[in-house]
């Protein structure tokens, strides 16, 4: 889809918030597991608006020098970089250092820390070209590649075809041969149980946010789905070690009992009853508390 400036105003109505909250959400998972990832430069693929700079700025306002945006559209990138201005252009843009683009960088040994593409994919035609999208910016990925994608049947297939292009394809990556790893919210390189599932259901999740206008709702929810892949020689994050699954619907709190509904790391989907007097009183309670999209240790399982 073209932008001009009309349509690109009527999208941040319509997706900035939501965009962001998503965003945000992905690169918190980064933050909480890997909390030494101190990154400086940032790529974003399909810019948009700039959410991306945005989130990443609220994550890692202190490290990161240099932002990239990449869109094809100038005046989408004309108008956020309005908004870094406040819409003032005499003004300081409230984060500094984002330069904006549109064309990626030309030479295959530039490297960013931290590559994104918010809600990209989508916008590509075909597989042909969503694959060598990803293998372009897994080029460009010096340590993690966060994809986002709306959170339906469409997106989430999306997303794992670029797991597959990416865990697949390891031998045309010349210049960092180093492999990828999927960080989140996979627990394990394996076939998504979620696509064999009948019927096949989105692995997606959900965020709460603050709509841009005023309404008579003033929160709703973002569904979405992501990918982080790493390169695998980085150190381990600081809690790693542990079996963990990952939450992959609401958990449904019953009398004495709650469900919960796992991606495991033997590739498997798990429904995981826990109760008390199984279980623990501890763990009983830890599982009252978990939600959607939560990484959850899976080692009550049998007993």
């Amino acid at each position: 889809m073209k932008y001009d400036e009309e349509l690109g105003v009527v999208y941040m109505a319509a997706r900035l918030a939501g965009g962001y909250a998503a965003v945000r959400r992905a690169m918190n998972e980064i933050k909480k597991r890997d909390p030494s990832f101190a990154p400086q430069t940032l790529l974003d693929f399909g810019s948009g608006l700039g959410t991306v700079a945005w989130a990443s700025h609220s994550c890692w306002a202190d490290t990161l020098k240099e932002m990239v945006c990449v869109d094809s559209s100038g005046p989408m990138n004309i108008l956020a970089e309005r908004l870094l201005k406040g819409d003032d252009e005499r003004a300081e843009p409230h984060i500094k250092h984002v330069y904006f683009r549109q064309f990626l960088p030309v030479s295959p040994k530039v490297q960013f820390d931290l590559v994104a593409a918010a809600f990209t994919l989508s916008e590509l035609p075909n597989v042909k070209d969503r694959e060598e999208a990803v293998m372009t910016l897994w080029r460009k990925t010096s340590s993690y590649l966060v994809l986002v994608e709306n959170g339906t049947k469409e997106g989430h297939q999306m997303l794992m075809e670029a797991r597959d292009t990416l865990l697949k394809k390891q031998e045309k990556m010349v210049h960092d041969p180093r492999p990828a790893s999927v960080f989140a919210p996979c627990p394990h390189e394996l076939t998504c149980p979620k696509l064999a599932s009948e019927p096949m259901t989105p692995c997606n999740f959900q965020q709460l946010y603050q709509p841009l206008l005023p309404g008579h709702n003033m929160q709703q929810t973002e569904k979405f789905s992501y990918l982080i892949l790493s390169r695998s020689e980085r150190a381990q994050p600081e809690t790693e070690g542990v079996d963990w699954a990952r939450l992959t619907a609401p958990v449904q709190r019953r009398t004495r009992h709650v469900h919960c509904r796992m991606c495991c790391p033997d590739g498997q989907l798990q429904h995981l009853v826990v109760t008390a007097r199984k279980h623990s009183r501890d763990v009983y309670r830890c599982a009252r508390q978990q939600r959607l999209g939560r990484s959850t240790t899976n080692r009550s399982e049998g007993r």
